[in-house]
């Protein structure tokens, strides 16, 4: 292989990666716009196509064998640990794509879903893939992308893997179960419009706190004129609003219910936000909490009830957040508190 092939194809392995992180990490957080999950997907494609180019460079590689030098010792460990983890997250992503093995996958004695094992050994290869690309930079030139057949390369990588990801959405669809419809984020629909039917996670250690109704509070404290402190029963005798929202958990699971509650803007304006505020943290117990802009609390709704049942313990009673746009770690459970920020 040419040092220009050789450049052009890391080059194009290092976009696909940074496409993959770049969406998969907006994914974790937002489930709109869908394209962007269909990008990731036929990005994934392409970087499966690229690899028996990089096992031949790999190889190549590897044949020089260990030196003396540590560094360059320390980079083929470093190499040959992420080459092996990507094969993995790959692997998965397509086991919980095409519907492959048990709802649980265990990996070293822990069981999780396939996606959660994808998206979480991702993350965790960041810094293992930036110490390869700051190591290992392929130093570009001009003419590694200028020449017709390098063009031509590019468009027929791109045309695959739309192919690829083509067939690979068809064969999707046959072995998808019937009972569990997939979302385009890929979570299965589990327990939708049940009440209270639907997949329960939570933090390390949060579950165990119970909160009492009779103690409760809620606070409305920070940027704000006028703090409020608010009971359970004060939090039932406000008119209450319903939205229907689906709870779309990075797990892998998606439930969409009718949720009864107070629209956090009502508390915002009963506590009277100051000009300097600039947002919102909603904070549950052992301080697990997210923030929000004031243009987002707009959608939050602070909810005591899912399809007219009161919510239980491990579904966020007394008080869970709702927020249409986000993914489910977002939706705080066991809220205490609404803290209005200011830069002041």
């Amino acid at each position: 292989m040419s040092a220009t092939n050789l450049r052009f194809i890391n080059m194009l392995i290092l976009g696909l990666f940074a496409i993959l992180g770049l969406t998969g990490l907006y994914g974790l957080v937002w489930p709109f716009p869908s394209i962007l999950f269909e990008f990731h997907r036929a990005a994934a494609w392409a970087l499966i196509l690229l690899i028996p180019w990089k096992a031949v460079i790999s190889l190549r590689s590897l044949k020089r064998g260990l030196d003396r030098r540590l560094d360059r010792n320390l980079m083929i460990v470093v190499s040959v640990v992420l080459s092996v983890a990507t094969l993995v997250v790959i692997g998965l992503g397509l086991m919980w794509k095409w519907n492959l093995g048990a709802y649980y996958t265990r990996i070293a004695g822990y069981g999780y879903t396939a996606v959660g094992w994808h998206w979480g050994i991702a993350i965790g290869l960041i810094p293992l893939f930036l110490l390869h690309v700051w190591r290992r930079w392929p130093r570009p030139k001009r003419v590694d992308f200028t020449k017709r057949r390098q063009a031509l390369k590019l468009i027929g990588v791109g045309a695959a893997a739309i192919v690829s990801w083509g067939i690979s959405e068809a064969l999707a669809k046959t072995l998808e179960e019937e009972s569990t419809t997939r979302r385009f984020t890929g979570s299965r629909e589990r327990g939708s419009f049940t009440g209270l039917d639907y997949p329960v996670t939570s933090g390390a250690d949060q579950g165990k706190i119970r909160l009492d109704p009779e103690t409760w509070e809620l606070k409305v404290t920070g940027a704000v004129s006028n703090p409020q402190v608010l009971t359970y029963p004060d939090l039932l005798a406000m008119p209450a609003s319903q939205v229907i929202a689906t709870l779309d958990c990075t797990g892998g699971w998606y439930s969409t219910q009718a949720w009864q509650g107070v629209f956090l803007v009502e508390l915002l304006e009963q506590a009277g936000v100051r000009g300097e505020a600039v947002g919102v943290n909603l904070k549950g117990v052992l301080d697990y909490s997210y923030p929000f802009t004031l243009a987002q609390t707009q959608e939050i709704l602070l909810a005591t009830h899912a399809g007219g049942l009161v919510l239980d313990h491990p579904h966020g009673f007394p008080l869970r957040a709702v927020v249409p746009s986000r993914r489910g770690w977002h939706w705080v459970k066991w809220v205490t508190e609404v803290e209005v920020v200011s830069l002041l």
